[in-house]
């Protein structure tokens, strides 16, 4: 006999179904929100025909809204915001502030750009930092596209909200900044004395101000790049054939003048008849070109040292801008044009700028590096094409004194640098297991550190005992054994 429903009864399972489907839906759209914020992807992707009928082959159901996804997406972003500004409220360590400006490419580059393009730059200000576990991280802490900000306000502008929205303002310890005229300290004078008024005033400068060494790279190599003529470039690619005349990369520009360079001491255009139709340029161009050659070839060099071998610590910066400052110099000394000289003191000039700004920086970390002692630095000091004078050294000297006599007279020692870092911000980051098993294999490593301590008490004890050498190797083979059986003791206690 069936039991009848009653129309309450009928209307509250109703009710039940819709809102697990909506739930449902919900979860679904929060799925494809974190995908597309992990990978990169823009939401309008759903709109495309090939994702739609993906999404109907794996749910028929299930209707995709990109409005719904955005929400999620700005749902998300509110939560990790929210996060992060507790974490670094409770942050008992300094943070490195930068100023990254995007800029879109040029019109080829937007033609491979599907969809309408929302903004053609924006300002990205990124927090970094080294949390309880020794691990460097990179947080986004916001960017900026607001055209309304006045010129007189537009460098400060994205520090002060990050900094305020964050409430970070006696965190902060390091500015890293473009090598643009407009970052200097008078422009961010007062915006600097706010931070440090609320900040740790034990040392001095409370922040530093420290410039970005690719860009000052960049504006180097611009300064020699931009006598070259469009129609120069374009009259050394039919001669050399190296395709088209698009690349932003002034490695690339280098390796194909340098190519053009080559076959023209080598006399190859006047060799072969193919070239008699071709556009060859002049002496004075030739000058130019093998001026570029020169110049960028020495900071190339550099360049490739630092960012192609690896994480660059500050002593690496240091050795390698020091020998840079010796090339270019080598240079200016060896100069056979006006053109050339004039260009090798254009950038050698751009580069004192960086270096005098750079140099106590750099010198004094280097310092703090067990590798390194203060006679490294007085014999860097002492090569006059690197600094003036022995002043320098004796700065670094001086600024290393005070800096350990303020971390002795505080209690920095005693402080936590954080309160931990969540196994969400590790997921956030990529990195970091379960907190079991990090415990599993703490433990592991000290049943192994005991067994090796064991190990090598044993060793010593045998080489006191040892006599002849067939008693040795059957005592080894002993040993061996025992060791085998000790670590699979310790793989068993670990698993």
């Amino acid at each position: 006999m069936r039991k009848k429903l009653k129309l309450d009864d009928t209307e509250e399972v109703v009710g039940d179904n819709l809102t697990s489907l909506q739930e449902k839906e919900k979860e679904g759209h929060k799925a494809l929100a974190k995908s597309f914020i992990h990978g990169g992807i823009n939401p309008n992707t759903i709109k495309s025909h090939s994702f739609a009928k993906l999404m109907r082959l794996l749910n028929p159901n299930f209707c995709l809204s990109v409005s719904l996804v955005e929400k999620e997406v700005l749902e998300i972003h509110e939560e990790c915001k929210e996060k992060a500004k507790k974490f670094l409220k409770d942050f008992q360590g300094k943070v490195t502030l930068s100023y990254e400006w995007m800029v879109l490419g040029h019109d080829w580059t937007r033609d491979h750009i599907e969809g309408p393009i929302l903004h053609e730059d924006f300002i990205c200000i990124t927090a970094h930092f080294i949390d309880d576990n020794w691990k460097v991280r990179k947080w986004i802490l916001g960017y900026t596209t607001d055209e309304s900000v006045s010129p007189d306000d537009c460098y400060v502008y994205a520090f002060r909200n990050a900094v305020q929205g964050f409430e970070i303002e006696n965190k902060v310890s390091t500015l890293l900044l473009p090598n643009t005229e407009g970052f200097d300290e008078e422009t961010l004078g007062s915006f600097r004395k706010g931070i440090e008024e609320k900040g740790d005033n034990s040392i001095t400068p409370p922040v530093f101000l420290l410039y970005c060494c690719a860009d000052l790279f960049r504006l180097m190599v611009d300064d020699v790049f931009s006598d070259l003529s469009g129609s120069l470039l374009e009259d050394l690619r039919m001669l050399v054939g190296w395709g088209r005349c698009s690349s932003n990369n002034w490695n690339v520009w280098l390796s194909n003048l340098q190519r053009a360079v080559d076959m023209k001491n080598e006399d190859e255009f006047s060799k072969d008849q193919i070239y008699d139709d071709y556009d060859k340029p002049t002496d004075e161009e030739w000058i130019k070109i093998q001026t570029y050659c020169k110049l960028v070839g020495c900071i190339y060099k550099v360049a490739v040292e630092l960012f192609e071998g690896g994480y660059s610590t500050s002593n690496v910066y240091f050795h390698l801008l020091a020998e840079l400052k010796v090339m270019l110099n080598q240079e200016l000394e060896n100069a056979n044009s006006d053109y050339f000289l004039h260009k090798a003191k254009v950038i050698l000039k751009r580069f004192d700028k960086y270096w005098n700004h750079m140099f106590l920086v750099l010198a004094t970390a280097s310092m703090l590096d067990p590798r390194f002692k203060m006679k490294y630095l007085e014999f860097y000091c002492s090569k006059n094409q690197v600094c003036d004078g022995t002043s320098k050294a004796e700065t670094v000297f001086e600024y290393l004194h005070n800096l350990y006599a303020c971390y002795a007279a505080s209690d920095i020692c005693q402080k936590p640098i954080g309160s931990g870092v969540t196994n969400d911000s590790k997921e956030d980051d990529g990195g970091g297991e379960k907190e079991e098993n990090h415990v599993e294999e703490q433990d592991g490593e000290e049943d192994y550190d005991e067994e090796q301590e064991e190990g090598e008490e044993g060793e010593d004890g045998y080489d006191e005992e040892e006599e002849e050498e067939e008693d040795y190797d059957e005592e080894h083979e002993e040993g061996e054994e025992d060791y085998d059986s000790d670590s699979s003791a310790a793989e068993e206690r670990a698993a």
